[in-house]
């Protein structure tokens, strides 16, 4: 059986979609990061790690779902019965020295809260996305035109605006959201520290930007993207954490 399973890269940001084999074993929905017995684990098994939200889309219904890698005892017992079901797994695991890993799919809860908080993330990882893939046009000299220095400035400058006026009306609300739901308050405490250290990324993005105001070379287009990469690290692992904590807590009440 298969289903279509759509992940956030955990470098680039985008959303990548792949078709992945799936089993029910005890009322829970799984897949297995097999990769057809190759050495390297598939690269979703990777993107669900560094982002557990992801989306599935089987027998033409599509809902998220947290994943969940599943290890130990309990990871070899459904791991075997898979491998008996269908003989095939059984010989991807003889074919690796790596454990295949078994990642449970469960259906997530997402009210009101949690699904604005995921439409404006989604906003930015594509606008990110967007920017990067024009760095790299750039850097590959595309047919027929790389991009023009003109082109990449309106980009990143675009994107940097866009992320500093969420953050920034996130900051505005954190303080009323602490008094009304003191619970919540380690977790805006943590996003708000999060919001300043993507500030300080995002203001040297900023510069590096403005400073590349003419054609830069291939060299000051590499930084660029490296500047622009580790925003994105920073940012998934914050988009993550919020999605998790706040979006739910904002749910329930």
């Amino acid at each position: 059986m298969l289903l279509e399973l759509t992940t956030i890269g955990a470098r680039s940001g985008a959303a990548r979609t792949v078709t992945v084999a799936y089993a029910e074993l005890d009322g829970r929905r799984l897949v297995f990061a097999s990769n057809a017995g190759r050495p390297q684990a598939p690269a979703w098994l990777h993107n669900l790690r560094a982002n557990p939200l992801v989306t599935v889309e089987v027998d033409g219904r599509r809902y998220d779902a947290i994943a969940e890698e599943i290890t130990g005892a309990e990871r070899d017992r459904l791991y075997g019965v898979q491998a008996e079901r269908d003989p095939a797994f059984a010989t991807y695991q003889q074919n690796t020295d790596r454990v295949i890993a078994v990642v449970a799919l469960t259906p997530a809860r997402v009210g009101a809260a949690t699904a604005q908080l995921k439409e404006i993330h989604n906003g930015l990882r594509e606008q990110l996305s967007t920017t990067l893939a024009a760095v790299d046009a750039y850097l590959a000299g595309a047919a027929p035109a790389p991009p023009s220095a003109k082109t990449l400035h309106q980009h990143c400058l675009s994107f940097c605006d866009s992320l500093h006026a969420h953050h920034s009306r996130e900051d505005g609300v954190f303080p009323r959201l602490a008094a009304d739901f003191p619970d919540l308050k380690p977790a805006l405490d943590r996003l708000t520290q999060e919001h300043a250290a993507v500030a300080t990324l995002n203001q040297q993005l900023t510069t590096t930007v403005d400073q590349l105001a003419k054609a830069p070379t291939q060299a000051e287009a590499e930084h660029l993207r490296t500047h622009l990469t580790h925003l994105a690290t920073a940012l998934e692992a914050h988009y993550t954490y919020e999605e998790a904590h706040l979006g739910p807590a904002l749910d329930a009440a």
